[in-house]
């Protein structure tokens, strides 16, 4: 072996170790390498969680999801709002993606509470032109207690965790649709005020 085949063999050998460590384990939501630091940083000062990325490692999403969709009336269609999407009305939608620590004890457990934000929502819908609040389950599990109070439906076809939450968000999200694709959520727990914010800004399109 000659003498340059010798020395580029030991820089592989000596720098891979190196490579390997300056691997964090840690990306920004673009898929960008990013330090465990700024990982830990983002989720306590941002609108962030941090997700297992399939790799071993652990990647940031964003909280308040802000897009377009490319076939808005598909999730019309799978909730029986065909009508509204017609009219131009925006859709809400309140998702609950299982029992977990967050949705089964304290507030995020009172039927009578949030049988008086249903009633906010109500109010809301009607002021910016939004169907009434769909309420969306990915798992049933602890919703036994609104039995009565409020009616809660399977994901459809799984649309709208396909769509807006692939992960299992503690708590519960939300999502408001405009009939011309352009949506805002929230992923896990949020302040009611939010989705009066969502539907306040999608109304202007």
């Amino acid at each position: 072996m000659s003498s340059f085949l010798k020395v580029c063999f030991f820089l592989v050998f000596l720098l891979g170790p190196v490579y390997s460590s300056a691997q964090t384990g840690y990306r920004d939501e673009l898929g960008r390498e990013i330090s465990r630091d700024f990982f830990e940083q983002q989720i306590l000062e941002g609108p962030y969680f941090g997700i297992p990325d399939g790799k071993g490692g652990k990647m940031l999403v964003h909280r308040m999801p802000v897009g377009l969709v490319d076939n808005p009336r598909i999730f019309y269609e799978k909730t029986g709002q065909l009508k509204a999407f017609q009219e131009g009305k925006m859709l809400l939608v309140i998702y609950y993606p299982g029992k977990d620590e967050c949705n089964s004890s304290g507030l995020g457990n009172n039927a009578t509470s949030f049988q008086k934000e249903h009633k906010t929502l109500l109010k809301w819908a009607e002021k910016y032109g939004a169907t009434e609040p769909i309420y969306i389950y990915l798992e049933p599990s602890g919703l036994e207690k609104y039995e009565g109070l409020i009616s809660w439906r399977e994901d459809p076809d799984d649309v709208f965790r396909n769509q807006f939450f692939k992960y299992p968000y503690p708590c519960g999200s939300f999502v408001v649709i405009h009939p011309s694709g352009s949506f805002r959520g929230i992923l896990g727990g949020y302040p009611l005020s939010q989705v009066n914010v969502a539907l306040k800004k999608l109304a202007k399109n």
